[in-house]
């Protein structure tokens, strides 16, 4: 799963390189995109309840965060396909903050709580 994460977060990036080939930028930023919200959704809907309620919560509000910020990305990305190519930049700079914010929370974590 985490394998699938990296993937679409990767994919969301490499998309602003490939601006020069037509419609490929916007069906890779809205693919990486859609990986990333069916993986919130799956969160969503498959909870296990042996990992109690703190960290049901925490995993709840992390999948809403998710959902939150690559709903308007993958909007934005279909939309730059037909008509507003600058809308491609506006949703390419929403899903670079949201991986900035998880590449910190991973660095946190892996440096300073010692995980």
């Amino acid at each position: 799963m985490a394998f699938v994460f990296v993937l679409g977060v990767v994919l969301g990036i490499v998309a602003a390189l490939l601006r020069r080939y037509g419609q490929a930028s916007g069906m890779a930023l809205a693919g990486g995109a859609s990986v990333l919200l069916v993986l919130a959704a799956a969160g969503l809907v498959h909870t296990d309840a042996r990992e109690g309620l703190a960290t049901l919560e925490a995993n709840r509000r992390q999948y809403l965060f998710v959902l939150a910020c690559e709903l308007p990305v993958l909007v934005l990305a279909l939309v730059s396909l037909e008509r507003f190519k600058k809308l491609f930049w506006l949703g390419w700079g929403i899903h670079a903050a949201f991986t900035s914010c998880v590449v910190a929370v991973v660095i946190w974590l892996e440096f300073f709580w010692h995980w």
